[in-house]
Order: structure tokens, then sequence, then C-alpha cells
């Protein structure tokens, strides 16, 4: 741990600093006090040099970033919002001030010798209050802006609506001086000088408790009284309580509101709580075992700070003395290391924790998990469904409108498209039963089978049982009484009656039962269709007699006396389909009664192995290439006219002497043939080469003009599984998975390697060898070299000389069946009027494999929308990596939109911030930008990055869910906008 206190951070002759809070990004951070002549004063300050010592000496590097002198009185708090791109102050001067970020620079600030190096803009003003503004309070997921204020009220504001009032929260009797949220945003704390504490719900905004106790014997005042919420939301402590006559902070259990714990020590009252926004974690060096706790700092008119854990009875330090005034506000940094505590006394101090001391924080995912976990919401969801209800930005007005007109023009008017659908008819009664009696007397109520209805999605009504109802419903459901009585449906050796079935005439011809069929409904089945009541058991092996009209079989009509039926051995297939109700037609009609036999093939005898026994071969990997007996291949190339195309003829197994033939035909004339004496299985053609793989594992390359043989032939290891021609490449896959490829130009061998690591286990084989990827146009891009292998099963993979193996472009099937389908699609690989330079050769490659459909109807298992959306983003990812791999631009560019798409429809709004600074580039006034600038590249695979940005901002107002991204298009925009003038 390591305790600093900056002297260079103050406000302009020890004026009182009532206020701090740091930036959620840990790039800067804020204070508020007075400032001259009893006004009040905002200052940002660079947060490098308190934390880098060679930050804090080197002159480049600026230290005030703006000093804001807009409030007419001192300004009692100061907080980012939780996102960082707001920063709302408020004072004595009854208002409150949303500052933002401006792209402009800064300047001298009038009357003095500050120089700001950066430029923040007004917002909005929020006048309200009738009194000064002690406290502000940022909502998750900023929604909403608490005030609290010494007219004894709290007011939210909307933050998608300045400066319109959701609420005046009216309540407490005395001055109020502190506010905070829970951290899933379902309750609003505020703490006043009327010795109370009240929770707020925010579904209502009424009263959820009002906590007395703690504080009935609290005397006197303090200036500031802030409680705090845990990050994890279970526990919440207040600012000012006495427990036996001493100061606490008083801890309120969130089950039930307990104030049975507290923190003592301290010797003076507490004037502010400020828990660690992160849930932490550590292993116990006695159990081994990892624990996880939270973190809190509190500080006191005794001018000390002390840090407790929640796992720990005692605090983990206190430092006493450490101002020589009443602390006034506590801030934590979003990595958890930084604690900053501001006093009276005008004066700031830094703590700096390490990990091994203060803990590793939970990630964003765990915490959210872990709230959703505990309370069904998270801040993440809480923001996510409140959205802005209003359009600030004209471009995305206009757009609206139009999509408005356009959707009204293309509306049909016709009557029968204003028609409701008709109601779905159903297949059986939902409130109704049968009720029946046995022979003995006793009732029998039937459960029906309620069918689905086709179609028609059943509503999820588990919602339902989670309400209760004080009155007793009477049951809907209609009882049905049938006057027979109804043999229980059990087999009995001595009676073969069958038990009583509805009946389904498959023909005109079938009888029907004398006894009289109960309703269809008896079995939930609607009328005309088979019953399922009464159907025999799987495990009966009896058979039922002929007289059981009931259930239609194809028998004779007379039947001798049932035989011995020999059991049916465990597996084998039944003789009739009982779903169907009647039996499967044989092959062979046996004689009536006589057993059914199945003739079972004996296994063949295996011969005993002698030396003299040829050797077996081994199972081949690929299966060996064939071709019938006549087959015909297109020769690429320029047509004359509206002449048939040239082709190369494989006739296999000629009449005369068994010979096999090659040959070029066109319009039924051969100009040239060639004859092997072995079977062709193989054929691969080029525009000036053929080439044929034959079984005697020979390989034969020719001039596709003369045919004379361009080589002798070549002898193989293996005998040929696929054969490629591309460009002057020749490339041959054998049965046992070994690829080898030749550069019959140069007349130079390229590779021979085993693909069987590549094959094996992937259904399909190999769809396609691509090698000339080198000697394309002069305009195409080029990648690193090797060969390309495109498989059935839909993968890619290119050869890495540099590394030796064989890299994967895009992503497996197992993958793409699991994300978004409509980010799987490919782009076209030409579109009208492209040109060489705006080819995409790897969406070119992927389309071959047909594989990358975007279609929704592929069959996708069912896994939880954080990995489905988690999946997403890796898929995207490779895209990208392929893209840069195969160095193609237009490909990149493809994949990158495609990744801001899936962003902005996720409503991540983080994750666009990222990407879109990297774009813009370094800002001015950060204190790092020499760095940054010298780092950043104006360029990316030779696009603009700020062109990128530009053509990116558009796709937010063509999103559905425009309007929760509008402030961030109106931010960049501005910047972007900002950057071109001074350019210019």
């Amino acid at each position: 741990m390591q305790l600093l206190k900056p002297p260079w951070i103050n406000h302009e002759g020890g004026k009182a600093i009532f206020s701090v809070d740091l930036h959620p990004d840990g790039s800067r951070f804020a204070t508020g006090g007075q400032g001259q002549d009893s006004s009040g004063r905002v200052v940002v300050w660079n947060l490098q040099p308190v934390v880098h010592e060679k930050y804090e000496e080197d002159d480049a590097v600026p230290k005030l970033l703006c000093q804001l002198d807009q409030h007419l009185g001192c300004v009692n708090s100061v907080r980012w919002s939780c996102s960082g791109r707001f920063l709302a102050s408020a004072g004595d001067d009854k208002v409150i001030i949303i500052w933002q970020q401006s792209s402009y620079g800064g300047g001298v600030v009038f009357g003095s010798n500050v120089v700001n190096h950066e430029s923040w803009r007004i917002v909005s003003t929020l006048r309200g209050h009738e009194g000064d503004i002690l406290d502000v309070a940022w909502s998750p997921g900023d929604v909403w802006l608490a005030s609290a204020s010494i007219d004894n009220n709290v007011i939210i504001w909307n933050t998608a609506k300045w400066p319109e009032q959701v609420r005046t929260l009216r309540g407490h009797t005395g001055l109020v001086k502190g506010v905070t949220w829970d951290p899933v945003g379902r309750y609003l704390t505020s703490q006043a000088d009327d010795k109370s504490l009240r929770i707020w719900r925010t579904t209502d905004w009424a009263t959820e408790e009002k906590i007395v106790l703690p504080f009935t014997e609290c005397g006197g005042t303090t200036t500031v009284l802030r409680p705090s919420w845990s990050p994890d939301g279970q526990y919440l402590v207040s600012a000012h309580a006495m427990n036996n006559g001493g100061p606490t902070a008083q801890i309120i259990d969130r089950d039930s509101w307990n104030t049975d714990k507290d923190f003592v020590g301290h010797r003076k009252p507490i004037t502010c709580v400020r828990f660690n926004p992160n849930i932490l974690k550590k292993v116990d060096s006695k159990t081994g075992k990892s624990v996880q706790y939270c973190c809190v700092a509190i500080g006191s008119r005794d001018r000390s700070v002390s840090i407790w854990f929640t796992s720990l009875k005692r605090p983990l330090v206190v430092i006493h003395d450490i101002f020589d005034d009443s602390v006034l506000d506590l801030s934590w940094s979003s990595c958890g290391r930084y604690l900053m505590g501001v006093s009276k006394d005008g004066t700031l101090a830094f703590i700096n924790f390490l990990h091994s001391e203060i803990g590793y924080p939970l990630s964003q995912d765990e915490t959210n998990t872990l709230h959703i976990k505990l309370y069904g919401k998270s801040a993440h969801t809480s923001a996510s469904t409140v959205n802005p209800t209003i359009i600030e930005n004209p471009e995305l007005l206009r757009l609206r409108e139009e999509e408005t007109a356009r959707a009204k023009a293309a509306s049909p008017t016709s009557e029968q498209s204003q028609r409701p659908f008709p109601p779905s008819l159903q297949r059986a009664p939902i409130n109704k039963q049968i009720e029946t009696r046995t022979p003995d007397g006793k009732r029998r109520i039937t459960p029906m089978f309620i069918p689905p209805i086709d179609g028609v999605e059943t509503p999820n009504k588990s919602y339902e049982a989670s309400f209760s109802s004080s009155q007793q419903e009477r049951s809907r459901i209609v009882v049905e009484r049938v006057d027979q009585v109804v043999e229980p449906n059990i087999s009995n050796s001595s009676s073969r009656q069958p038990p009583p079935v509805a009946t389904f005439n498959h023909s005109p011809n079938s009888k029907t039962s004398a006894q009289p069929p109960l309703p269809a409904e008896f079995n939930g089945a609607a009328p005309g269709l088979p019953a399922r009541f009464g159907s025999s058991s799987s495990n009966n092996t009896e058979k039922l007699p002929e007289t059981s009209s009931t259930v239609p079989v194809k028998r004779k009509p007379e039947e001798p006396p049932p035989q011995p039926v020999i059991k049916r051995k465990r597996g084998r297939p039944p003789l009739y389909d009982r779903s169907a109700g009647q039996q499967s037609v044989p092959r062979a009609q046996p004689e009536p009664g006589a057993p059914v036999t199945v003739p079972v093939q004996p296994p063949r005898p295996t011969p005993p192995s002698t030396a003299s026994q040829q050797t077996v071969e081994p199972a081949f990997v690929l299966p060996e290439a064939s071709l019938s007996k006549a087959a015909r291949i297109q020769i690429p190339g320029d047509r004359a006219g509206d002449a048939p195309p040239p082709l190369l003829v494989i006739e296999n197994d000629l009449r005369v002497g068994g010979l096999h033939r090659v040959s070029r035909t066109q319009v039924n004339s051969a100009s040239w043939a060639t004859f092997l004496t072995s079977r062709i299985t193989a054929a691969a053609v080029s525009l000036t080469t053929a080439a044929v793989t034959c079984q005697d594992k020979s390989l034969h390359v020719m001039d596709i003009n003369t045919g004379d043989m361009l080589l002798p032939p070549v002898q193989l290891v293996n005998r040929a599984s696929q054969l490629f021609l591309d460009g002057g490449c020749l490339a041959v896959l054998t049965v046992d998975a070994t690829l080898t490829i030749w550069d019959l130009t140069h007349r130079k061998h390229i590779l021979t390697e085993s693909i069987k690591h590549l094959v094996e286990g992937r259904i399909g084989g190999v769809k396609c060898v691509k090698v000339g990827l080198e000697a394309e146009d002069e305009g195409q891009n080029k990648h690193s070299g090797g060969p390309v292998i495109l498989l059935s099963s839909g993968e890619a993979f290119v050869r890495c000389r540099e590394l030796g193996v064989w890299l994967m472009l895009g992503d497996s099937a197992s993958v793409r069946r699991l994300v978004h389908p409509e980010f799987t699609l490919l782009p076209p690989c030409h579109t009208p009027g492209q040109n060489h330079q705006e080819a995409r050769p790897l969406a070119s490659l992927l389309h071959q494999t047909a594989a990358y459909s975007g279609s929704s109807r592929v069959s996708r298992p069912l896994i939880s929308e954080d990995a489905r959306q988690n999946l997403t983003e890796v898929f995207i990812n490779r895209m990208l990596t392929s893209a840069r791999y195969l160095q193609s631009p237009h490909d990149y560019k493809f994949w990158f939109k495609r990744k801001i798409q899936f962003f902005i429809k996720e409503g991540l709004e983080k994750k666009l911030r990222e990407i879109f600074d990297d774009l813009l580039g370094p800002r001015q006034g950060s204190g790092r930008e020499n760095e940054e600038t010298q780092n950043w590249m104006p360029k990316i695979m030779d696009f603009d990055k700020k062109s990128l940005l530009e053509e990116f901002l558009r796709e937010i107002l063509l999103a559905k869910n425009s309007l929760q991204l509008q402030r961030l298009y109106a931010e960049y925009k501005e910047q972007l906008d900002s950057s071109a003038v001074e350019m210019i």
C-alpha cells in the first residue's frame, strides 16, 4: 500500500474540496468545491501523474485537464456516469450541470493563467430544487440521476430526456444529504438530518423501508451523509449512526433490513461511506479455497479513513490524521486498486493497493451472473429495458419518417387483408373429462390427452404460479358420464375379450363391433382419428382373436384355434405396426397358424492365414476414384459463336482389345485420341492440360490441344482418390490421404504431405484443391502462398509455408451451427461494376464450400443466449483473422462491418466505444497523446480509419435499436466532424 498527497491538487488558495470521483476508464478524475469569490469550481485532473511518478515529473504531460467555473455556488458533489460519457456536478446554486467532453481544444481560462487541455461543454442544466444540492448519484446503466437537497426532497431525473423529472420523492423532514443506488437498480437510498434512512422502490417510487433505530441517539450534524451499497447488493452501509453512545457505520441487511451489525472504531461521526465497485476474491491461505467479499472505505470527522472487508471482523487498515479537517468524500477506481479521499482542508489523499492486498476483482460477466442468480436481474438487463423514447438526432428522425412513409405505402388496403385470422380449431376439448364405472361399481375418471395444435404456439403461463389469489375459483371442467360398464384393461388368460376401444375404419369393408363405441373424446382425440386407449402392450406376445373387429388387421375370415407362438428374439422387428393398426405384408405368406421363421445367414468361415495368401491391403482413408464406362468433361475456354464447347471424352472397356480411350471431341468430331491399357479412374482438364489416372496407379499428363504426352507416365505410390488441375498446377490425392502437387509450367515439385488429419472424421472428403492462387491476375490480392483445400463439410484450409502447418480459413461447422445465422452469410464474390482491386478471395473460397448459407432452417442446438452471443463474436473475429492472413482488404472490411452490426444489434455500447476510439484516433489533452499518436496508425488494411468510422456510424441510424444508441452516434459524429474541420 502506498499513500500519497499530491500538493499540486488543490482549488487555488487551499479552498475546500467537497467531492471527488474517479472516471470509469481510469484516465482522469474530477473534484468539486469552492472557487473564487464564493463561486463553485469543478476541475478535471489527469490520473497518470498521480499514479506514475515519471508522468508527474514530465512537463509535457498535463496535470490539470480542464477547469470549469460555471457554478455560482460551492460545488458539493461531482459524479461520473457509469459509461463515463457525462459528468454531473451540483452545488449551492440549486442547479445540476451535466457536462460532456467536446472535441474542440482547450485554452486559457479567462482571468487566470490556467490552461485547459480539454474542452467540456454543458449538455443540460437541471433546475428543480429549492435549496442547496448536497449529493447526486447515477443509477446502474445511467437510466436515472438522483439528487438530494436541503429542501428535504429527492428528485429523479430522466437521463434520456433532459431535463425531465421522473418523480420528486417527499418524505424526509430534514435536510437530505446523501443518495445511493443498489447495484441492480431496484432500490434508491437517501439519508437525511431527520435521523432516518429511507429505501425507495424504483418500480413505483414508494417507500420500501424507513430505518430510524440506529440514528435516534445521533446528536449534532455533519456536512454530508453519504451511504453506499455493496457491489453484490447484499448490504447497505449508512453514515452517522450511533451504538451505545459511540459513532458507527450501520450495516443494513437487504433481506429483511436488519440493523444488527455495524462498523465501529471511529471517534467522531461518520461522514461518507464508499464501497469498492468490484466484488473481490482471494485464496484463503488456511483452507486454500477462494473467498469472495466486498471492500468498503469509511471517512469520518475524526480526520481518519478506515478500510474493511466484509469477510473480516477487523479493519484491513486504519489511517489516522490523514487530513487536517473532516473527510467529505471518497472514491474508488474501477480496477479496485486506487482510493481517493478529499477533505474540507482542501487536500486530496491517494492510496494505491496491490492486488495481493486488496484482492482480485470478479469479471463483469461473473458479477452479472451473480446478480441474476440473486435478484433475477443485473445492471446490464436493467439498463437495456429502458431506452430513449424520443428522437434527438435530426438524421435519425428523417430516416424514421421515410421508413414510416414507405410502410404506409406498402401496407395493403383491401378488406381481406384487414380481416382477423380465424381461430384455430382444437382437436380435443380442453375443459372436459369422461366418468365411467367398473363392474365393481367404482368410478373411473379417465385423464384426457390434449394434443398440440399445429402451427399454434402454446403460451407459457408458468409466470402465473408466482401470483396467488385469496378467492376459491370453481372448477371449469365439464364431467361427462357414460352409462355403461367398462372392463378394466387387464389381460386375462381365461377370457380373451379385448378391452373396448374406439373404432377406426381403414376401408369400407372393415367390420364394426357390436358393442357401441365410446365417444372419441374418451381417448382425447377428435372423431375420425385413431384412438390410443386400449392398444396392446409391446410385452404382450398373445395374439388377439379374430372376433375383435375393433383392431383392423389383415387376416382370413376364419382362423383355426390359436397355436403356440414362438417367442421372438429380443431386438427382432415386430410383425405389425401397432401405430397404424395393421400388419406389414410379408414377402411370402406362411400357412395359417404356422410359426413365422426368419432365415439366418450363417457367418462365413474365415480361412486360416497362410504364407501363400496375398497380403491384405490396409483400410484406406479415402475411397478410390472411379469413372463410369463413358464420361465427358467440358474443356474451359472461350467458345466461337454458338458452337458447342469442346469435350474431353473418357471411354472405358472398349470392345476392341479391352482398351481405354481418351479423346478431345467437338461436334461429334475427335481432334485427337489416346489409348491406354489400364482402366481410367479419374480425369481433370484445364485450358492447356488434361490429366488422367488409372487403376495401375499411373498418372498421364497430356496437352489438351494436341494430345501429346507432356510427361512420361508418373507412377503413384497408391491409387488415386481425386485429381485436380488448377491453372498450371496439378494435384493428386491418393486413397491414403497423401496430397502431391506439381507445378507443370516450371516442372517443379511443390508439396507431398499427408492430410489424413484434415479429412479423417469429416463427412464427404475433399471437395476441391486450389493451387494457383499465387498466379492470379496482377490486380488481385496475394496471400503468403500455399495451396488451399476445400472440404465437403464446409471447412477450408490453407498451407502456411512459414509455419509448416495447415490453417483453417473461416470456422468449423460445429461453431457455425451455434452462432446467429444472419451473421454467417457470406458477401458476394463480385458485385456489378467491381474491378479486380475489389475482389474478395476469402468469400470466393468459402462460397465454393456451399456451407455458409446463413439459413435459419439449419438445425441448431439449444444453448444460452450469452453463449450464442459469445460464439458469434468469436466467429466474426476468426473471419477477420482469415481475411487479414489472405491480405484481402475488402473481405476484412465486410467482416469488420459485420462486427459493428452485431455489436449494434446486441446494444454493446462499451465494445463499440473501444472500436470507435481506435478509429477516431488519440484525443487531445489525454496526457498520453504523444505516445498514442506514435503508436496509432491512420489506416487499417488500406482503408482510412476515419472513413470507416463515418461509414460505421451510419449503421447506427439504420439499426432497429437506433434510439438506444443515438447519443453514441451524436458524440462520435461531432468529434469526427470537428477533426475534419481541424484538418482543413
